[in-house]
């Protein structure tokens, strides 16, 4: 229990307790299609449901680790699934802890992290990695040893589509979805510090910006509703040698099938 009081630990869990994730006729076909395996992920004692997509005349170089957002699932990448297999490039993704086809009710990053490190393990290297939104921001702290130590990611390219640069954000997007005031954010990572052991600063991007692929991308809607451009341009200035593409009128989630976005992705993984 956190010294800071019930509530605050009342409110954290409810944070890290994701929405259940549309499932539409359009998922359900394109897990099918999917090479799906189940990947244990230490030591959690959890599971995770991955999917590898094959296309048709495939590359030989390793997949393309896809990573989706919160209250999100695999299968909602299928823009970005499709025009990689169009490219030749296979695409692995996995449902995080609590969502999509994976058992659980809450999750939180490091948790995410570890699932992604456990399924890269299971299936083998990746060749680049594609994050959106909350995935994006744990792609990125995949590739170094905080907040999460471990063996980190490895990759040759990196693009991070409408992803928050720092715990900040998002923490602020679930205060406000709460009809909470912002001053709550001081509390929640208390809970997270004293509750969990990990240091709110170090959940920032720009703080293993160096740890990142040379080869970087950096989407955002001018627009977002949910994640501010802000986020995207801070860390920008980080790795001025990254590509920035900033969009209108995609918002954060139409973001994924936005042509220039795909196109700039095809560009950076090649085929």
């Amino acid at each position: 229990m956190t010294a800071y009081g019930d509530d605050a630990a009342a409110l954290f869990e409810r944070y890290r307790t994701p929405a259940p994730p549309e499932t539409t006729d359009g998922d359900r076909s394109l897990a099918a299609a999917a090479e799906r395996r189940r990947v244990a992920v230490s030591p959690d004692g959890i599971e995770v449901e991955s999917y590898l997509w094959r296309p048709e005349t495939a590359s030989e170089r390793p997949p393309v680790l896809l990573v989706h957002g919160w209250a999100s699932r695999a299968t909602h990448l299928a823009g970005i699934v499709r025009a990689l297999n169009r490219a030749g490039r296979a695409c692995l993704g996995f449902d995080a802890p609590a969502h999509g086809e994976s058992p659980g009710t809450a999750t939180s990053m490091p948790q995410v992290i570890r699932s992604m490190r456990a399924v890269v393990a299971a299936h083998g290297p990746v060749d680049a990695v594609v994050g959106h939104s909350f995935g994006g921001m744990a792609a990125g702290l995949a590739f170094a040893e905080r907040p999460e130590p471990g063996v980190p990611l490895s990759a040759g390219a990196l693009a991070l589509v409408a992803a928050p640069s720092r715990i900040d954000s998002m923490t602020l997007r679930f205060l406000r979805g709460e009809g909470l005031p912002d001053d709550r954010l001081a509390g929640l990572h208390r809970v997270l510090r004293d509750d969990f052991g990990y240091d709110a600063a170090d959940f920032d991007l720009v703080r293993v910006a160096d740890r990142l692929p040379a080869r970087l991308l950096i989407a955002h809607d001018a627009g977002d509703p949910e994640m501010p451009i802000a986020d995207a341009e801070r860390l920008t200035a980080a790795r001025p040698d990254a590509e920035f593409l900033r969009t209108e009128r995609f918002g954060h989630l139409r973001i994924l099938f936005a042509k220039p976005v795909l196109q700039a992705l095809v560009r950076l993984i090649g085929s």
